[in-house]
Formats: structure tokens, sequence, C-alpha cells
């Protein structure tokens, strides 16, 4: 099932652009018409925008919804696309300061949430600088999809490593300057649940792993914005959050880069992924 399932999937990345689109319109009318994650979606919305009327949030998640079909029919369309699909997508802004670091041979982390899409973000990068760009991911619960999420993800060039196997493989210094991007949001494991914080209203569980590695490697850290410009358009801009990581105390760092993700979102709400069960586990 799976096989023919992929197989689906690499016949419609084939299509233009403009079709996979209109199936992700088509797609998000029935999301919405089958209440996918609707209590998941419901309970995040009122729980991070208390003070949002029913009116208000059902106006987030309809967006959410419309903005969710575009995120899968360009997530199709990586089973079959070009570099210059990839690299006319997108506009770096702001990423002179970002350079400066590789040309001095230094390392960057690159922090990101699950917000626009983060995936063509990944593949942007790896398009746009010189050096090799590492991908911090969390394995699939399937073997299968895991191992073609890895294929599309390091297709144009970059490095995958699993948040396992992350401290120990980027602990060796490489041949080229490393842009290391990884997700700031996702949920720690029940076993895992050692640093909260106030996140969209919630006490939320992080992981302190991106600000240990800075220090550890003693390189900058950088956010990147991605902001949808229009369809298959977006604009990636950097913002140091600092270069001295050894300056804060535990836990500060990632306060900050939650900090901007979560301005973010208030900013556009439809283009974080609500449907994430970000907040399954709670606080004791």
């Amino acid at each position: 099932m799976n096989s023919f399932f992929l197989i689906l999937l690499k016949l419609f990345a084939r299509f233009p652009m403009g079709l996979i689109y209109i199936m992700g319109i088509k797609l998000s009318i029935i999301l919405k018409l089958i209440c996918y994650r609707k209590k998941v979606i419901d309970n995040n919305l009122k729980n991070s925008f208390p003070k949002k009327d029913k009116l208000a949030l059902r106006k987030i998640k309809n967006q959410f919804y419309s903005y969710l079909g575009q995120l899968i029919a360009e997530s199709i369309k990586l089973f079959h696309c070009s570099e210059y699909t990839i690299k006319n997508s997108h506009k770096f802004v702001n990423e002179s300061q970002l350079k400066s670091f590789l040309k001095q041979d230094k390392d960057v982390i690159v922090v990101l949430g699950h917000y626009c899409n983060w995936e063509w973000a990944l593949l942007a990068s790896s398009l746009n600088f010189d050096a090799e760009t590492v991908g911090i991911y969390k394995p699939l619960s399937s073997k299968f999809w895991n191992k073609q999420v890895l294929n599309i993800r390091s297709q144009f060039g970059a490095t995958l490593v699993s948040m396992k196997e992350s401290g120990r493989y980027l602990l060796k210094k490489g041949k080229k300057p490393r842009i290391i991007g990884v997700l700031s949001d996702q949920t720690p494991s029940i076993d895992e649940l050692n640093h909260w914080i106030n996140f969209l209203n919630q006490k939320t569980p992080v992981f302190l792993g991106i600000e240990k590695l800075a220090k550890k490697m003693d390189c900058p850290i950088f956010f990147a914005h991605i902001k949808l410009l229009s369809r298959a358009k977006y604009e990636i801009k950097f913002e140091l959050i600092t270069d001295k990581s050894n300056q804060f105390q535990e836990g500060e760092i990632t306060l900050l880069h939650s900090q901007i993700l979560e301005k973010n979102i208030n900013k556009n709400p439809a283009y974080w992924l609500w449907s994430h069960r970000r907040w399954k586990h709670k606080q004791k």
C-alpha cells in the first residue's frame, strides 16, 4: 500500500505547479469537511488566544486549512522538483551577516519553526549557500516514509542527521563550514520533559539542545523568518540571536528564539502548524 501511494505522489508531482495547487485547494476543502484534527486545532487555538472570540478563532482555523492545502501541494511537488523551482520561489534577505560567519569558517545554527514552508526553506538554503547544509530531524515512526522524506530533503545536497545522532555528528568539524537547521517547536518525548517555558499562553516543554550545541561549538545562532509573499513565493530573513552563547544562562537562548517564533505566529497565525499536538504533555 505504501509503495502504491508513493507511485501516486511521484505521478502527481510531475503535474504543473498550477494544477497541483488546484488539487491543494480541493484538498483543503475536504480537510474542512471531514474536520481533520478538529479537536486538536480547536484546543490549540482556544488555549493560544484566550482573548479571541469564537468568530476570530474560526477565521484563523479556516485560513489554516486553506494554507495547509497549499503546504501539502508544495510538499507533493518535492517528489519531482527542479532546482529552478526552489531557487525561483525564494528571496533571501539580510543573509550577509550569516555569510560573514561562514567566510570565517564558523558553523552557524539556524532556528525555525513549523511556520510557512519549512521544508522548502531547507532545500532553498542548501542551494543558496556555499556551505554544507545540515538538517536535524525527528525520525518518523514509519521506516518506509522516513526514508522517502529523507530522500526529498537531501535531494539538493543537504545532510540529514537525526536528533539522537546530531551531537556526535556536529561536534566533528567538517571540511566546510555548516549551516545547521533546527526546528525549535518539536515536542519532547515524555522522558525529556526537563525544561518548560510560557509559549502562546501555555506552559510548554522545550528542548535545550540548540543552545547546548551552540555553546559547545562556539557558533552563532540565527532565527529564520519565513514570510509568504504569494503562492509559491517565500522570503527568508535571518535575524542574529547571539554569537556569544556562553554568556547566557541555561534556558535564556531557548526562550529568546521561542519568543521570536511566538511573535511571528501572533502576527500571522494561519501559517503555523495548528494540527501539531504541541501540548500533548502537561506540566505536573
